[in-house]
């Protein structure tokens, strides 16, 4: 089964001269007689300047890899760049030595992950974002709420079931971690799911987007991981500072304990204190 090429829109010198093999006819319309003639004056400037009218491919190749490694598809560079896809394709695996300049020097011009409202995009991002809106109490429906999203598809992204989602995916959940990234949640399981799993609050990335940052956890973050583990405090320690007057922060810090810790012991003091009179 052979698939009908696309044929690129008017006002596109490609779309004048048809392609090489003749399998659509050119244009003449005006749309695309102009930019044949314009396309005409931008090669007669550049040789007045005396610039080749070829870019050699290796930095254009080289670049195409960097925007590939963000996870940009080829068409989706093409887009961006305004050529067309196998211009792109065909520098990526080598067919194509050299690169019209004009055609180069708009690849070139396309930034890392600048994707457009077409393109899939790396799952890595939105999985970020959905695990740090856990971390700090929002559930599945909360967030699948502020995104506009199934909480079905927030928890299948979340838990990393997708290499890639679609773009209708990835600008919800940037939407949702926008409006609740600020904004502690009420939902126990998600954070206790998230502590659990080892996900990270949105404070221990400084560049969420970018693949090879590594999340730092944050003051706030390092308070959880050092209270996760319970200490158990002493009753009659805590009965004897009790009796010197320090107070029940100053003895959990001395015993590195939770303050409730120290108020539970005192009551156990207070209650056998009690039952000791009674008998």
């Amino acid at each position: 089964m052979t698939t009908a090429k696309r044929i690129p829109p008017h006002g596109t010198e490609y779309r004048y001269r048809g392609p090489v093999d003749g399998s659509w006819p050119g244009c003449r319309c005006p749309k695309c007689t102009q930019a044949q003639a314009r396309a005409g004056k931008v090669r007669a400037l550049a040789r007045l300047r005396g610039e080749d009218a070829l870019h050699p491919a290796e930095p254009v190749v080289e670049h195409i890899r960097t925007l590939h490694a963000s996870g940009m598809s080829y068409a989706c560079i093409a887009r961006q760049a305004g050529v067309a896809n196998n211009t792109v394709t065909y520098l990526a695996r080598g067919i194509s030595k050299k690169c019209r300049r004009d055609r180069a020097l708009r690849i070139l011009a396309v930034k890392p992950a600048e994707f457009d409202t077409r393109a899939d995009r790396p799952a890595f991002m939105a999985i970020r974002r959905l695990r740090a809106l856990y971390a700090i109490g929002h559930n599945p429906a909360t967030i699948g709420a502020a995104a506009n999203l199934d909480p079905s598809t927030i928890s299948h992204v979340a838990n990393g079931r997708y290499e890639t989602v679609e773009a209708t995916t990835d600008l919800g959940v940037r939407r949702a971690y926008a409006k609740l990234s600020t904004v502690a949640g009420s939902s126990t399981k998600a954070r206790k799911r998230a502590a659990a799993l080892g996900w990270h609050g949105p404070l221990d990335w400084d560049d969420i987007d970018n693949p090879d940052c590594k999340p730092e956890p944050s003051r706030k973050s390092r308070a959880q991981e050092s209270a996760r583990p319970k200490v158990y405090a002493d009753p009659a320690r805590v009965a004897e500072l009790t009796k010197a007057g320090r107070t029940a922060q100053e003895i959990a810090d001395e015993l590195g304990c939770h303050k409730r810790t120290v108020v539970r012991a005192r009551g156990r003091v207070t209650a056998q204190a009690n039952l000791q009179a009674a008998a």
